[in-house]
């Protein structure tokens, strides 16, 4: 059985995905703020609908956030046992060898 995919590549993506998360989780407070901000200003029936859709969007923002850190999680862990995998096949190969 050959194993292309290196134990790196994939705890780098699950690092990147990671990253993602939290930049994303930033954006969701940075336009709830700013969404808030606006109340100050702006009364009206419009604003009212515009904050609905802004919270609609932070709740499906949130939700794919939450994704993220799933598969960042899930992804470490694989990467942990592809590479204990790895070195198991390789000192079996080793033992065969012998």
């Amino acid at each position: 059985m050959d194993i292309s995919v290196k134990p790196g590549e994939v705890a780098n993506f699950a690092a990147q995905l990671n990253q993602w998360a939290q930049q994303m989780k930033a954006t969701r407070q940075n336009i709830m703020m700013r969404t808030q901000m606006l109340e100050n200003q702006w009364k009206d029936p419009q604003y009212m609908m515009f904050v609905e859709t802004a919270k609609n969007h932070a709740t499906s923002l949130g939700a794919s956030i939450e994704q993220f850190e799933v598969m960042s999680r899930e992804l470490t862990v694989m990467a942990r046992h592809l590479e204990q995998t790895q070195r198991v096949m390789q000192q079996h190969i080793r033992n065969m060898q012998r």
